[in-house]
């Protein structure tokens, strides 16, 4: 018997539009688990971190919009009221929203949906650049940049503190 894959790529909706999730390859898979890894090693036990988690934004305004993050921290504090079918796609955003960039990203649709994600109930929404080896940290109030030679320190959640060149270590393929 032959198995059929289905390989199509998971589908987001802003105020009830479909856009398919970018198609993730080799840098953006490296970069996105080594973001995980980091938040989860700060985190030390405050939440749960996970990689292409659904959240329904669209409880808290209405709209038909749920986003699937590349990478999502929500604290135990606003886990454990939900179910765990409610937990599974929890109906606000997550404390941190994370995007790591795609060669085909559109730009447009990225600032909506940062813009989504705060409106919503978002900390911070971390918009990671593979290719210039950036971070940039958006909260309701400001944004900043961080280069690779930095450390991404930010009071909006001061227990995240780290260098961010280590998201950027395994992308290049010793030869």
């Amino acid at each position: 018997m032959a198995m059929l894959l289905d390989d199509r790529p998971e589908t987001e909706y802003l105020d009830g539009r479909r856009y398919p999730k970018v198609s993730p390859k080799r840098v953006h898979a490296c970069v996105q688990f080594a973001l995980a890894t980091a938040i989860d090693r700060c985190a030390r036990r405050r939440g749960l971190v996970g990689t292409e988690w659904r959240f329904r934004l669209g409880a808290v305004d209405g709209t038909n919009t749920s986003f699937v993050p590349d990478v999502a921290y929500v604290s135990y504090d606003r886990l454990r009221p939900l179910s765990d079918e409610e937990a599974d796609e929890p109906p606000f955003a997550p404390d941190i929203a994370a995007e790591v960039r795609s060669p085909s990203q559109r730009l447009d649709l990225l600032a909506r949906k940062i813009a989504r994600y705060l409106a919503t109930g978002a900390t911070i929404v971390l918009d990671v650049d593979p290719m210039k080896r950036t971070i940039t940290a958006q909260t309701v109030r400001e944004r900043r940049t961080y280069e690779a030679d930095a450390r991404f320190a930010h009071p909006a959640l001061p227990w995240l503190d780290f260098e961010v060149a280590e998201l950027f270590a395994d992308i290049e393929i010793p030869r």
